[in-house]
């Protein structure tokens, strides 16, 4: 199957703003009826830290119009190159959004993800931001058919994502923020 005129146009965005050599690599949800491309850039944006976004997640609605326009995302994360399961861990949030038709936006949390390839991890699940790590490199596109937004995955603890229910995303986004997490650490010790 070939390569959509968008979805080239989103890879072209995304290696414009992540710099680099990039690889992409196909993945299959586990029955290998759906796939997701994954373009991964080394040392990206940090030496040791490989950056990954989704390359074509955006075919698939979350649910939202924006001036009458499918708004779509692609995710984005970065993670310590020594963690090489990362990219199936976005590769699962992507099929949350395909197979099971999960809504996704600023502030969704995606539970047990980091679990189902690391089940010792204290970072289990994974919560959507700004992809501030890129300043404004990824900005919504506007393509023919959909705008297309870029989501940051950010891994977070099981004290971390109790603590978004009760008291809110923000809240936990400013704790992130006041303690300056160190993101691409999936050993990080939690905030809570």
């Amino acid at each position: 199957m070939s390569v959509s005129n968008g979805n080239k146009v989103i890879a072209k965005a995304t290696l414009d703003a992540f710099g680099g050599k990039p690889i992409v690599t196909k993945y299959w949800d586990d029955k290998k009826e759906s796939s997701i491309d994954m373009l991964s850039c080394v040392d990206r944006p940090y030496q040791g830290i490989t950056a990954y976004s989704t390359i074509g997640l955006s075919e698939y609605s979350i649910g939202f119009i924006s001036e009458e326009i499918p708004l779509r995302i692609e995710i984005v994360g970065a993670c310590a190159s020594r963690f090489d399961y990362f990219a199936n861990v976005l590769s699962s949030c992507a099929f949350n959004v395909i197979n099971t038709k999960f809504t996704c936006n600023p502030g969704t949390i995606f539970p047990k993800v980091i679990g189902l390839y690391k089940p010792s991890s204290l970072m289990q699940h994974i919560f959507f931001m700004s992809p501030f790590l890129w300043d404004d490199k990824l900005k919504t596109l506007q393509l023919t058919e959909r705008k297309v937004a870029w989501l940051l995955a950010v891994p977070i603890s099981d004290k971390e994502f109790t603590y978004a229910k009760e008291n809110e995303t923000d809240a936990l986004q400013n704790l992130f923020e006041e303690h300056q997490i160190d993101i691409f650490d999936l050993d990080r010790r939690s905030v809570i």
